[in-house]
C-alpha cells in the first residue's frame, strides 16, 4: 500500500511540474508571437515614415527642378530650330517676351 501512495505521489509531484512547465512554454509563445508582431511593425513602419518624412519632399524638388529643365531644354530646342529655318524676326519676338 506503501508503494502504491509512494507512486502516485510522485505522479502527482510530475504532473504538476509538467504542468507549469507547460504554462511557461505557453507564456512564452504569447509573448513570442507579440514580440515578432512588434519587430515586423518596426521593421515596416520606420522606412515608411523615413520616406513620407524625409525622401518624398526631397523627390519632389528633384522632380520638380526636372521638369523645369526639361522645359528649358524645350525652348532651347525651338529657339535652334528657329536659329535653323533664319527665321531671325521670331528669335527677337522670343527674346522680348522673355523680358
Amino acid at each position: 500500500m506503501d508503494d502504491i501512495q509512494a507512486l502516485l505521489r510522485k505522479n502527482l509531484e510530475l504532473t504538476e511540474e509538467n504542468n507549469r512547465l507547460l504554462h511557461k512554454m505557453r507564456r512564452g509563445a504569447i509573448w513570442g508571437g507579440i514580440m515578432k508582431l512588434l519587430w515586423l511593425a518596426v521593421i515596416i513602419g520606420v522606412p515608411v515614415y523615413l520616406y513620407f518624412t524625409f525622401l518624398a519632399p526631397i523627390m519632389e524638388q528633384v522632380l520638380g527642378a526636372a521638369q523645369s529643365a526639361q522645359e528649358v531644354g524645350i525652348k532651347v530646342q525651338g529657339i535652334q530650330d528657329q536659329i535653323k529655318s533664319g527665321d531671325v524676326e521670331g528669335i527677337l519676338n522670343f527674346f522680348k517676351q522673355q523680358q
